[in-house]
C-alpha cells in the first residue's frame, strides 16, 4: 500500500471514530431510557448497535496501529498527532482538534456507560430482593400470597 493511501485510510478512520463516538453517546443515552421504562426489546436493539460501534472502533484502532508501522512512526499518540500534523494546514487543524477530542467523547462514553450499568445493577438487586430464589411462596408478588 502507498504512503498516500495509508494516510487517507487513517485520516479516514479517525473521522469515523469521531462518528461513532458521537453515536455512542446517543445510543448509551437511549439504552438508559430503555433501562428506566422497561423496554427490553429496545435495550437489546441499543446493546447490538453499541457493539457493532465498539467492534468498528477496536477494528479502526488496530488498523490505526499498522498503519503508523507502515508509515515509520511510533504507534501511539504521539506517532498520530506527528502524522495530522505533517498535513496540509487547511486538514492539519481540523482533524488535530478531532484527535485531541477522542479521549474526551471516551470518557463521556465511559461516564454513560457506567451509570447505564449502575441503573441495571439497581433493578437487579431490586428484583433479587422481591424474588427470594429459597423460598417462592414468600415472594412479594407470588399468587399464594395474594390470598
Amino acid at each position: 500500500m502507498k504512503r498516500i493511501d495509508i494516510v487517507r485510510q487513517l485520516v479516514a478512520d479517525l473521522l469515523d471514530d469521531h462518528q461513532h463516538f458521537q453515536r455512542i453517546e446517543t445510543l448509551l443515552s437511549a439504552q438508559r431510557q430503555a433501562i428506566i421504562s422497561f423496554t427490553p426489546s429496545q435495550l437489546e436493539s441499543h446493546t447490538e448497535q453499541l457493539m457493532q460501534h465498539y467492534r468498528h472502533i477496536h477494528q479502526h484502532a488496530q488498523q490505526r496501529i499498522r498503519g503508523l508501522q507502515q508509515l515509520s512512526l511510533s504507534a501511539d499518540q504521539h506517532g498520530m498527532r506527528q502524522l495530522l500534523e505533517g498535513l496540509a494546514p487547511a486538514a492539519q487543524q481540523h482533524l488535530l482538534t478531532i484527535w485531541r477530542d477522542l479521549p474526551t467523547q471516551l470518557q463521556r462514553c465511559q461516564h454513560a456507560n457506567n451509570a447505564n450499568q449502575q441503573l441495571l445493577e439497581m433493578q437487579h438487586s431490586l428484583f433479587t430482593e422481591w424474588l427470594p430464589e429459597t423460598d417462592p411462596a414468600a415472594w412479594l408478588y407470588h399468587p399464594d400470597s395474594l390470598g
